[in-house]
């Protein structure tokens, strides 16, 4: 029976520390995630601030403070989280005080009965006469013992009082810092809702002056649409292209060292071939999934992966194979991994595309005005390949970048960093 007790006490003390151990990782990620959205948010006041250089509203401000919006409530919800994460620690502190008080309450007690008992009793404890008192040297041995012994119990009662003050007085100290962060974020909890609503106000008015103009942006997003399919054709054919030489390679030279194709010498058609180089540049970058740096050095992402619908006209679904990026005027587009370049794509004069490959993955850096890099050329992380096109009518410098596996299309958002 005691060691099942003690086996389920075990548990209990392993479940509480573990629980105590995510509630740090939780606080830990919340504040990181709370820098990202501000961050975010002030990337966005920048651009919507060169965007406002525009008189007339346009289809690119409207989606820049919807993603602000989204932005704000998310950073909201992350104050929220944390307020609520902190009220517990700050229950958690009152609890250990209370509990470490009691404590010091009872050892200072302790304490006292040892004083009381030394002075009763100090007759005897003038040490030397207690000693020489002694009828023979066993009892002189044990009197010394007894008196080292009650020194110590002394010394290690007063030790224990001391430390437990002060860790009351440690839990004290951070249940007031935790009281101060909480009311910080309580007031900037308030800020930005305040800031939301003007927001909305202001998305809804925008909303209402676009809606007079909703046939000709349909139009324009429709139009856009099929350039982008377009390039997507481009893309797959440029891919498909790699893939084959890259499978034909990988044949002729299991040929040429009298390999047997059947055990699995040649690649599927949709599946790469690579040399050891190549697979090691792969697992490199798969490796590095929600780490790689952003395909410009400041932004925003203004169309996410996947379908959605406009932000101004409902009857407009917006299929995206990648993410567009929002970024300054002038700003560069910088590559997100080393590899090499395979294509450098021209749908448009305003619009160059270039195609990276990394092994098996390839990376899409379109809607750019020049380009600094050729087909062929070994880029490195971060470096610069182009410029990104500034649309003059609308006021926004927006850069769409791709992720591949093969031939599979990939969320990119999941592969950048935070």
């Amino acid at each position: 029976m005691k060691q099942k007790l003690r086996y389920v006490i075990t548990l209990l003390l392993m479940l509480l520390l573990s629980l105590g151990g995510y509630s740090q990782r939780t606080k830990a990620s919340l504040e990181k995630q709370i820098k990202s959205l501000q961050k975010e948010i002030e990337t966005a006041n920048k651009l919507l601030k060169e965007t406002s250089k525009n008189k007339e509203v346009t289809l690119n401000q409207v989606n820049l403070l919807d993603k602000k919006i989204q932005n704000r409530q998310k950073l909201i919800n992350a104050c929220n989280e944390q307020i609520k994460l902190l009220d517990e620690s700050i229950n958690q502190g009152e609890n250990n005080i209370k509990r470490l008080s009691g404590e010091l309450g009872k050892l200072r007690g302790e304490y006292s009965k040892m004083v009381v008992f030394a002075y009763k009793n100090r007759n005897h404890y003038d040490q030397l006469e207690f000693l020489f008192a002694s009828e023979d040297f066993n009892q002189a041995f044990q009197r010394l013992r007894y008196i080292q012994q009650f020194t110590d119990a002394r010394k290690t009662k007063m030790n224990q009082i001391s430390s437990t003050q002060k860790k009351v007085s440690d839990e004290v100290e951070a249940n007031r810092k935790a009281r101060e962060e909480q009311a910080a974020l309580l007031a900037e909890e308030k800020a930005q809702k305040d800031a939301l609503v003007t927001e909305k106000e202001e998305l809804n008015a925008q909303v209402k002056q676009l809606k007079k103009q909703e046939n000709k942006i349909q139009q324009n997003i429709k139009d856009k649409q099929a350039q982008a399919k377009k390039f997507q054709k481009e893309i797959d054919k440029i891919i498909a292209e790699e893939i084959r030489k890259a499978n034909e390679r990988a044949a002729k030279e299991a040929k040429n060292a009298a390999s047997n194709t059947k055990k699995g010498t040649t690649a599927k058609p949709d599946k790469m071939a690579l040399t050891p180089s190549e697979k090691a540049l792969s697992t490199s970058f798969s490796a590095n999934k929600g780490k790689l740096p952003w395909p410009v050095e400041r932004g925003m992402i203004s169309s996410s992966f996947g379908k959605h619908t406009s932000s101004v006209s409902s009857k407009v679904t917006v299929t995206n194979n990648g993410i567009d990026i929002a970024t300054a005027e002038n700003a560069k587009a910088r590559c997100v991994f080393e590899g090499v370049v395979v294509s450098v794509v021209k749908p448009s004069a305003s619009n160059i595309g270039v195609i990276i490959r990394h092994g098996d993955y390839f990376t899409v850096y379109s809607q750019l005005d020049e380009v600094y890099v050729n087909r062929g050329d070994k880029v490195k992380t971060k470096q610069n390949i182009g410029k990104v096109h500034t649309d003059r009518s609308e006021g926004k410098t927006e850069i769409h970048f791709e992720l591949r596996h093969g031939t599979e299309t990939l969320n990119p958002s999941q592969w950048l960093s935070r």
